[in-house]
């Protein structure tokens, strides 16, 4: 049942892609203002308090009405629906595809303000940090992320995930804080494993060998060694592995080699997300083959 509903809120998300009003993060940040509205304490907004505030009521919404579904047809529609609001909000590869026809037109300054706008959320260590590295990490926060958790815990993983990789970059907003760093940890927590998986994902859809390298050399980076690293580093295993998986076999077959220019490493980007995508399908598809032929 959540393989299909994962196809059908994947395809209706390819297919409302192409409109311009779709791909906006309203509902979040709608509730978000709605809280400040009628939470009016700064000491509440400063507090870690706020983040299981602004959590809690989406998952309990969202549990509260899969109680009351009785049909499973229903319950399939609704669990495609919540997924799909959870995906994006847009695609990386309409981003990606934005970005590489402004670059083809010269236009520089649409170029670099789609590229800040690539680099924005979770960020690795600065000595792991690139466009290319930004792109995988986005792919997993838009993606793979939601994607994980929803297969594993359904629609109120997927409304989890959603909400705890938002409310960071909402919460840095006011400024630093002790709301903003228990955000973050909550996100990281949640994250861990599944960038992690996501890495994989990407290696397997590409060179698997140079990612597990380029993964193993982060193991000696001395980046966990304050409070904040091993959040960092999760991030950076996935830019470093998946931009690792990037890499393929030269022509001449004498070692690795990289797409030959940028705009062939974007295409490549969007190229090597698909597969990834293919591969977790795949393995969605055989759990659920295995736990529903196990149900006879």
């Amino acid at each position: 049942m959540l393989l299909i509903a994962t196809l059908f809120a994947l395809l209706l998300e390819r297919l409302l892609g192409q409109l311009d009003w779709w791909g906006r993060p309203v509902l979040l940040h709608s509730t978000v203002r709605g809280a400040r509205g009628l939470l009016r304490w700064p000491w509440l907004w400063a507090s870690p308090a706020i983040v299981p505030v602004l959590l809690l009521p989406p998952i309990a919404l969202v549990a509260s009405i899969e109680q009351q579904i009785e049909s499973p047809f229903v319950a399939l529609g609704f669990s495609a629906l919540v997924l799909l609001l959870c995906l994006g909000p847009r695609d990386l590869a309409d981003d990606i595809s934005e970005l590489l026809r402004a670059r083809a037109a010269g236009d520089v300054d649409t170029a670099r303000h789609l590229a800040r706008a690539l680099q924005r959320g979770p960020k690795p260590d600065p000595s792991h940090r690139s466009l290319i590295g930004a792109m995988f990490i986005q792919s997993h926060e838009r993606l793979f992320g939601v994607l994980i958790w929803f297969f594993v815990f359904g629609p109120l993983g997927a409304v989890a995930y959603r909400t705890a990789s938002r409310l960071p970059r909402m919460l840095h907003a006011d400024g630093e804080s002790q709301a903003a760093d228990f955000a973050d940890t909550l996100h990281g927590l949640m994250a861990w494993i599944p960038a992690r998986v996501t890495a994989l994902l990407f290696g397997l859809a590409g060179s698997l060998d140079d990612a597990l390298r380029a993964w193993s050399q982060l193991e000696f980076d001395p980046l966990s060694g304050d409070v904040a690293g091993w959040r960092r580093k999760t991030w950076a295993v996935l830019a470093e592995a998946a931009s690792g998986g990037l890499e393929t076999d030269g022509e001449d077959g004498g070692g690795p080699a990289m797409p030959p220019n940028f705009d062939a490493m974007l295409h490549e980007v969007v190229s090597l997300q698909n597969r990834a995508l293919l591969i977790l399908l795949a393995f969605f598809a055989f759990f659920a083959t295995g736990a529903w032929v196990s149900g006879f």
